[in-house]
């Protein structure tokens, strides 16, 4: 390592454009995600949305945990008893 290089320094906030193509998403589809609309919190730097590297990976975490506990099996009492259906006859 150079002991004159400069450390380069990562962006505490990104743009609209820069944290859609991020996400792999449409800056409309991030727009919609965004809070008030949805859960995506963003800053406001005058009139400029910036979002916060932290913010995203906070996003993302939570729709792993969203996707993991939408996709873990559940058994309803209302649907089943003893591994039958409750309208299926015992026997």
């Amino acid at each position: 390592m150079n002991p004159n290089s400069q450390p380069t320094m990562q962006p505490l906030l990104v743009t609209p454009h820069v944290a859609a193509k991020m996400l792999s998403v449409s800056e409309r589809t991030l727009w919609s995600i965004t809070a008030p609309r949805g859960d995506l919190a963003c800053v406001r730097v005058g009139r400029s949305v910036r979002y916060s590297l932290a913010a995203l990976r906070v996003w993302i975490d939570a729709q792993q945990a969203d996707s993991v506990a939408a996709s873990s099996p559940t058994v309803s009492p209302s649907t089943a008893t003893n591994g039958r259906f409750r309208d299926e006859p015992a026997g």
